[in-house]
């Protein structure tokens, strides 16, 4: 574990330790702590109280910081800060936080087109000289953007599964590292499956004894970064007059399950649920932002319902977006 410093260096192990065994903690807390714990050490090496001053100031937006940035850098310090107020251990409060802000992104409507030659370009990436960096590039964009297309799960979630998190056998994903901390499980399509199993064989041959399905060295997995660049790369090659991001996939699947129920009758509400459940909502609410972008579908509703579509489906809760 890594040596903390500030006036929090005797809190701090004990409240990783609290985050770790809920499954609640992950590389980014981690990063964002140690600086925060190093913000500390500076500028006030011989304090031996915490105090409200040390979180405000750390909270506070800086200049050219965005609203959501500032939210991601401080989120790690509230919930130390909620941990120690609820042992008795500080009386300080959790600082004032800007509202997050709604994202402004609209999905893109994948064509088959599109895809076809987005895969394509990901199957035929350039290995140069056989290095092993290049051959597990290629093979991680080969397999991480269908399992995405394929199951709808987020970006994160497919990056963070720990190799055994990943049942090949039962052909089931358990998803542990996800958003609000909802562990929820997945079911993987037989023709998904086959491509893991491939998938899994192969990179056990390059990284063997590896912790995460989607490696980053043996025991780390790749960044959020790493994961944006290439798409875009892989997408810009494929379809450079139209723009979309790996996140959209997840939208896509849940837009496609959602088109094939226009044809049926009563039993929607039960596909919603479990889509909601394969999706990882906390609650159906959360599911039916995907609505918004199927039109004609709270028309289909009304018409097969006794009930009105805002009856049958309530507002959607706008955090749960992405």
């Amino acid at each position: 574990m890594r040596e903390y410093k500030s006036v929090l260096k005797n809190v701090i192990p004990g409240f990783i330790d609290f985050m770790t065994a809920s499954q609640r903690w992950n590389h980014t807390y981690e990063k964002y702590l140690s600086t925060f714990d190093r913000y500390l050490s500076l500028n006030y090496p011989d304090s031996e109280v915490f105090i409200q001053e040390m979180a405000d100031g750390w909270c506070q937006k800086s200049t050219g910081e965005t609203v959501n940035s500032n939210l991601a850098r401080t989120n790690v310090v509230v919930a130390l800060i909620r941990y120690m107020n609820k042992r008795g251990l500080t009386e300080v409060k959790e600082p004032d936080r800007p509202k997050p802000q709604k994202c402004t992104h609209l999905p893109h409507a994948f064509t088959a087109d599109e895809l076809k030659r987005f895969f394509y370009e990901c199957d035929h990436i350039n290995v140069y000289g056989n290095r092993k960096d290049f051959l597990i590039r290629k093979l991680i964009l080969c397999v991480i953007f269908r399992l995405m297309y394929c199951t709808g799960i987020r970006p994160n979630e497919a990056r963070q599964l720990k190799r055994s998190e990943v049942d090949l056998e039962n052909g089931v994903l358990n998803i542990v590292q996800t958003k609000g901390h909802d562990q929820h499980y997945v079911a993987i399509h037989e023709s998904m499956v086959e491509i893991l199993r491939e998938y899994d064989r192969r990179m056990d041959g390059l990284i063997p004894g590896r912790t995460y399905f989607f490696p980053k060295g043996q025991t780390d997995y790749q960044s959020k970064k790493w994961l944006q660049e290439n798409y875009a790369k892989v997408w810009n090659k494929a379809n450079p007059h139209s723009h979309s991001i790996s996140y959209d996939f997840r939208h896509h699947y849940a837009t496609a399950n959602i088109n094939r129920w226009i044809d049926t009758g009563f039993g929607v509400y039960d596909k919603l649920y479990y889509l909601s459940k394969s999706m990882g909502h906390c609650s159906i609410e959360h599911t039916k932002y995907y609505y918004s972008i199927v039109p004609q579908l709270a028309d289909i509703l009304n018409e097969k319902s006794s009930e009105s579509f805002d009856e049958l489906m309530p507002e959607v809760l706008e955090d749960e977006v992405w």
